[in-house]
């Protein structure tokens, strides 16, 4: 479960976004928020399978602050490549946040070419 802060940052972040483009395009269902892990240095990201084929953004908050914004088009995630979880039935997605920035530690595809746009701190 999500702690208040996370939870407070991605409410944040998700209305930078929606004011930047000028309408609710971003909400709480189609929209995933991460911060760099403490230990790993990536973005972890559990997307619910029932979600793989629908358009997806990712909101990940950078230790600074900023925020990347991912937009994802439906079928990003279709690939078998992609590490399953069948005990939470979720696609289990891990960006580093490194050299191999936005790469996905398991499947090795680079979600870079979905970055929409970076906000400074929220």
């Amino acid at each position: 479960m999500e702690g208040i802060e996370a939870v407070s940052d991605k409410r944040k972040a998700i209305e930078r976004v929606n004011s930047h483009v000028g309408h609710k395009l971003l909400n709480h269902q189609n929209t995933h928020f991460s911060n760099v892990n403490r230990t790993v240095p990536v973005w972890w990201l559990d997307i619910p399978v029932r979600k793989v084929g629908q358009q997806l953004h990712f909101l990940l908050r950078r230790r600074d602050g900023s925020v990347i914004w991912l937009r994802c088009p439906p079928g990003t995630l279709d690939s078998s490549d992609f590490r399953y979880r069948s005990d939470t039935d979720v696609v289990s997605l891990e960006l580093e946040t490194g050299t191999r920035f936005l790469r996905d530690r398991h499947s090795r595809h680079s979600f870079s070419q979905y970055v929409e746009l970076e906000f400074p701190g929220i």
